[in-house]
């Protein structure tokens, strides 16, 4: 499983008082031998905790290590050239992702990383699990993307987010003390992030606590990225697409990296026919539709039943990212919200109103892009209407030249005034 967990200190059987009774009789019950007893035990469990903690960081370094083939690239997929017109356009964009994308090494790096931090946090907590999540797990990495971790513990309060913004605190000050990072943003979120960076890496860290839709999330995107050799390029060059045109950044009010790849991932289902990808919550319902939370998911697990899934659609690389393009510029953003989960367009009625938790039906306003789990609006960062139109100008200018000219340069960036022209 590729759990990046960690449980606390095994119950013994010295952790039953009524043992530890019998135990204090055996030996005489005196003072200076229940003392005795205890410091002998303290140390005990300590020791033991430690080491079995040290040995499961490696246990699971070594099982995600193992898996680094999966951030491979091939140099020459087949299909990628076929001597037609989109040749050009096609080795664009398989130079770009190469380029670009989260490499073997940085990948192991990352892992390594996960490791240090997993055990500094047995300084300050006895009992959590950490989760590396987001596009360093999924495959639709960057070289240059930041690493998102989640961190999982046992409820103290009844304000989660209380909870959340004491653990996070406590890391903060413990990443200070030990001098791996000079100066740690505790975000005061909706959900608390602690910033950081890492010194001897330079990696920069995003971490939640309890935030573990993003643990199924990160399971679910692994899942489309291996079911097509196309999808992770197209995801990769969307992004860096989006990236130089200033319009990947909630932030910002724009769109974050996670939201444009569940755009590719939609229109990969229905916005070509055949479609390039099934809807996996349809196909795996007992994978991606329980509501069970599942604290020990493997978010890189292979699904035996989608492994040997072959799609039907045959269209190129350069197709596609036109087509992308193409579908977003017309698409009804007044009418209709965006679902992977299931596979087609939702009235954002529909979403709005969705019975769940943590959904807000304020929420849902210029762009609507359904979170496949919780039900949230993943594009509520977009909120402000000039912002939302100069998105959809962008998508449309990019769409024009990319159609005519064929040249990925020509939109990193487009030129809005002369698309205009």
């Amino acid at each position: 499983m590729l759990l990046l967990r960690l449980a606390g200190t095994p119950r013994t059987l010295f952790e039953d008082p009524q043992l530890n009774l019998q135990y204090y009789a055996n030996i005489g019950g005196n003072s200076n031998s229940r003392q005795k007893y205890n410091s002998h035990i303290h140390n005990s469990h300590s020791k033991n905790n430690m080491d079995i903690m040290i040995r499961r960081a490696h246990g699971l370094v070594e099982r995600f290590k193992s898996r680094s083939d999966l951030m491979k690239i091939e140099p020459h997929p087949p299909g990628l050239l076929n001597g037609g017109p989109w040749d050009q356009l096609n080795q664009a964009i398989w130079d770009v992702f190469s380029s670009k994308a989260q490499k073997e090494n940085t990948y192991e790096c990352k892992i390594n990383l996960w490791k240090n931090i997993f055990l500094y946090i047995r300084k300050c907590l006895n009992s959590y699990g950490l989760f590396m999540v987001g596009s360093t797990m999924s495959g639709f990495g960057l070289e240059s993307s930041d690493i998102d971790m989640c961190l999982l513990t046992k409820p103290c309060t009844n304000d989660p987010r209380l909870d959340s913004l004491h653990h996070l605190n406590s890391i903060r000050h413990l990443l200070v003390k030990y001098g791996l990072t000079a100066e740690p943003e505790l975000i005061l979120a909706k959900v608390p992030i602690l910033k950081f960076k890492d010194k001897e890496t330079g990696f920069e860290i995003d971490l939640n606590c309890n935030n573990s839709v993003g643990i199924r999330n990160t399971h679910l995107l692994h899942c489309y990225a291996k079911l097509d050799w196309r999808v992770r390029p197209l995801v990769i060059v969307t992004k860096l697409w989006a990236q130089a045109n200033h319009i990947n950044d909630a932030k910002n009010m724009t769109i974050s990296s996670y939201s444009w790849a569940l755009m590719v991932i939609h229109y990969l289902q229905c916005g070509v026919t055949p479609p390039v990808l099934p809807c996996l919550h349809g196909l795996v319902p007992e994978k991606f539709n329980s509501d069970n939370e599942n604290h020990s998911m493997d978010v890189q697990e292979e699904i035996a039943s989608i492994k040997n899934f072959r799609s039907d659609n045959t269209l190129c690389l350069g197709e596609l990212l036109v087509g992308f393009l193409q579908y977003y510029s017309v698409y009804n953003y007044n009418q209709f919200a965006i679902s992977v989960r299931a596979g087609c367009r939702l009235p954002i009625d529909e979403c709005r109103y969705m019975k769940a938790p943590k959904n807000d039906p304020h929420q849902w306003k210029y762009l609507c892009i359904e979170e496949p789990f919780d039900f949230t609006n993943t594009a509520r960062s977009v909120f402000d209407p000039e912002i939302f139109k100069h998105i959809k100008d962008i998508i449309t200018f990019s769409y024009q030249e990319l159609a005519r000219t064929k040249l990925l340069n020509n939109i990193l960036p487009v030129n809005l005034n002369q698309s205009q022209r």
